[in-house]
């Protein structure tokens, strides 16, 4: 009861600091102008322990106004100049679709004539390909700026509360010197290497999926899933969090406690917390969600979780005295919140479902109420932070939460399975990841499910710290109740008990049965391929990529797209899940909008044959393209190949030719399959095209469009290939604006689907007729 007074004091002293940036006393003068009261309500209220909440009070309110009106770093004067930087990396990548960005500690910055040492730290944005691992030393040329304030979110204060004040964007760089021996760094490689064979191991976006339960890397997540994950109230699923790491122990311990045994039913739980400290590397965030973890799971062997609020409260006097700025991390605050929540409210809901489930006329297992106990416990606490924070409330997270949990931690172990196996043999990963597909799929699929539902969440707007406090003040008093008085333990008669098993077991039987049912469509019936030939116009963004699946299932890429997750997301979509590998891969010529996404296909993907013009292009990516793939074939007109009864011939550019611009080269493929012939025009211009009309007989039922509909095309040529469908692969708001209405004029007698309005693009014919269908 002390240490939970004491942070009582302590919270109050954190507060008003927090919440409206008040002088650092006021938490104090509140302690001080409640304690009368206090004392005359409870007349046994030492004055020790008094005096020990107001200077509790009085210390926090100091230490966090401190740490908050700390002086920038030197870094900050000098946004808006070029500078050199030298400095050493200090973090692990952070992926974006066609960057990876690195913090970076400023040893040395150079600015007109001005050298600083020990600057501060800048995020540094670099190519998709860019690698390197904590301890790297590197010197970057380009402009400092300032992390910009976006519309609904203030990513410099973001930043700033990890202690990054500056930005630099794409600079020029090189390597001085790679780190040495580090306990850090090895931890980094070997997240690195988790997540490459996950990467191997599992389509796009269960690979993502997979990380971010495992090891806490969503990195990768596309911006739709997240914000489905964040509508369901399912996001902290895939984050490195406290209430994460506790609900996977407690939901650990639920389902072990029939099994083993309330006495052992804490080495499981135990377990998956010290394996999720391992997996997700030891920084502070962990080592947060891992004590967060410990204190529920004490609790819960201790057979009464409130008694591990004392340590509850401990953990946050210490974790905020030694790094205050925590207190504003939404992300500390929501581990704290929805860890006091299920130590607090949990048992009493519990106690709650399990009476009314006892009286139904269908027996509901005991550990369905637990786990709905626990989401709601969780989901109530985090209540006025996620109103505080984000403004939005979601209606479903509890039902949510009930439905995936169970089924998370499945999903957490077959992640960290396929992961490990991965990394020692890809042949075990791939077994590992069919696996652990299905668990992921249904996460995925529930979060989607859930999200798309009216009214899944509600956009209140973010509150203020005041109303926030009003909405936390019943769940303080609710959570205070809770721990005072110990819900009284319900012994059901035997033959409820039974009852109560059968329908465990009924269920679990229920779930064997829709997995089975599942696999057929999945992952048997796929295995066929499609009995015709189907080619998926993928939407990559401004860039082009194509997928050509032949009707026994042999598949031909041409081209790649300007991004690696972008093109593994679209692939992930079309292929079966348990298909790693491509018979064949065409790039039509090295920029990056064709080229970009290849390096990273080829680290997940097995590619058995790549076939390029033998153009080089000089760019970061195009070395990626050779690291990875190493030595390709040629192809020029008049190559002709079969690939399952499709016949491919190569129309562009000539043997041996040399054009000045790598657009004039791009490789131009006629596919045909019966009486439909599709002419993937890559990005030639106009001279090409008059070469081909001088030559060829060019008429096609369906044309790629080349250079993504630009008005480089002759009017002549479009009307020549006479296309029956047209298709235009261009991104969406692109700032060259693709397409041109001089080509959209000159295809007025086709049909036209364009990638950036349509989405994916898909052609199926039997050699005869065709049939279109698109994602929008």
């Amino acid at each position: 009861m002390v240490l939970i007074a004491l942070a009582l004091g302590w919270l109050a002293g954190l507060v008003p600091v927090a919440a409206w940036s008040a002088p650092w006393w006021v938490g104090a003068a509140w302690v001080a102008a409640a304690l009368p009261a206090l004392a005359l309500s409870f007349p046994r209220l030492r004055w020790k322990l008094a005096a020990g909440v107001l200077a509790m009070s009085f210390i926090a309110g100091f230490r966090l106004d401190a740490a908050l009106d700390a002086a920038p770093p030197p870094v900050t004067g000098f946004a808006g100049q070029e500078a050199t930087v030298i400095g050493t990396v200090v973090s692990e990548p952070d992926p974006g679709e066609v960057s990876t960005s690195y913090e970076l500690r400023i040893e040395e910055l150079t600015a007109n004539g001005t050298v600083v040492r020990n600057a501060g730290v800048v995020r540094v944005t670099l190519h998709q390909y860019a690698s390197f691992l904590p301890g790297d030393r590197l010197r970057l040329e380009g402009e400092l700026d300032l992390p910009p304030v976006f519309d609904g979110f203030d990513y410099r204060s973001y930043l700033r509360r990890g202690g990054i004040w500056a930005t630099m964007l794409f600079p020029r760089f090189e390597v001085i010197e790679e780190g040495g021996f580090g306990i850090g760094r090895d931890v980094v490689r070997a997240r690195l290497a988790l997540d490459r064979s996950l990467q191997r191991s599992l389509p796009e976006p269960h690979a993502s999926l997979a990380a971010g339960i495992a090891f806490g890397r969503d990195g990768n997540l596309s911006e739709e899933s997240k914000e489905a994950f964040n509508r369901s109230g399912l996001r902290h699923l895939v984050a490195v969090s406290g209430s994460n790491v506790s609900l996977v122990s407690a939901v650990t311990l639920a389902l072990a406690v029939p099994v083993i045994g309330r006495r052992r039913s804490w080495i499981p739980a135990a377990f998956t917390i010290a394996v999720y400290l391992l997996a997700a590397g030891f920084s502070a965030s962990v080592v947060r969600a891992g004590v967060m973890a410990g204190i529920y799971l004490a609790g819960g062997v201790a057979g009464r979780p409130q008694s591990g609020l004392p340590a509850l409260a401990g953990a946050l006097i210490v974790m905020t005295l030694v790094s205050p700025s925590q207190a504003v991390d939404p992300g500390f605050q929501l581990s704290v919140a929805a860890t006091a929540g299920l130590l607090t409210l949990a048992p009493w809901l519990n106690r709650a479902l399990s009476g009314g489930a006892a009286r139904l006329p269908l027996p509901i297992p005991r550990w369905v109420t637990q786990v709905a106990a626990l989401s709601v416990a969780a989901s109530a606490a985090t209540a006025p932070i996620m109103a505080a924070t984000f403004g939005e409330i979601s209606l479903v997270s509890p039902a949510a939460n009930l439905v995936v949990e169970p089924v998370f931690v499945v999903a957490f172990w077959a992640s960290l399975v396929a992961a490990v196996l991965g990394a020692w043999s890809h042949e075990l990963g791939w077994a590992a990841g069919i696996a652990a597909y299905y668990p992921l799929a249904f996460i995925h699929g529930v979060a989607g499910a859930a999200a798309a539902t009216p009214f899944a969440s509600v956009p209140i707007g973010r509150v203020p710290a005041g109303a926030a406090l009003a909405m936390a003040l019943p769940l303080l008093v609710a959570g205070a109740i809770a721990y005072r008085y110990v819900p009284p333990v319900v012994q059901l008669p035997p033959e409820q008990e039974k009852r109560r098993a059968l329908a465990n077991r009924i269920l679990l039987a229920g779930a064997g049965g829709c997995l089975a049912a599942a696999a057929l469509p999945l992952t048997v019936l796929p295995a066929r391929g499609p009995g015709e030939l189907r080619v998926d116009f993928l939407d990559v963004g401004q860039g082009d990529a194509i997928l050509l699946t032949t009707p026994h299932g042999r598949q031909v890429l041409v081209d790649g797209g300007p991004s690696g997750v972008r093109l593994a997301r679209e692939l992930g979509d079309v292929l079966p899940h348990w298909d790693r590998s491509l018979d064949l891969v065409l790039l039509t010529h090295p920029q990056e909008d064709h080229l970009g996404g290849l390096p990273a296909i080829a680290g997940r993907m097995n590619l058995d044959s790549v076939q390029t013009t033998g153009a080089t292009n000089d760019t970061p990516t195009f070395a990626a393209f050779n690291n990875w793939l190493g030595p390709t074939g040629v192809l020029a007109a008049g190559d002709r190949f079969t690939v399952d009864g499709v016949e491919f011939e190569v129309l562009w550019p000539a043997p041996g030719s040399e054009p000045r611009e790598l657009n004039d080269g791009s490789m131009v493929v006629r596919v045909r399959y019966g009486a439909v012939t599709f002419l993937l025009a890559g990005d030639i211009e106009s001279g090409p095209q008059h070469a081909l009309l001088s030559s060829l007989d060019v008429a096609a039922t369906v044309l790629k469009v080349p250079h993504h509909g630009s008005k480089t095309s002759v009017p002549e040529f479009l009307s020549a290939v006479r296309p029956v469908l047209a298709v235009i692969q261009a991104g969406a708001d692109n700032p060259f604006g693709h397409p041109h209405a001089e080509t959209l004029d000159a295809l007025s007698g086709s049909r036209v689907f364009r990638t950036d309005e349509d989405g994916r693009v898909t052609v199926s014919t039997d050699g005869h007729a065709i049939a279109l269908s698109t994602e929008r």
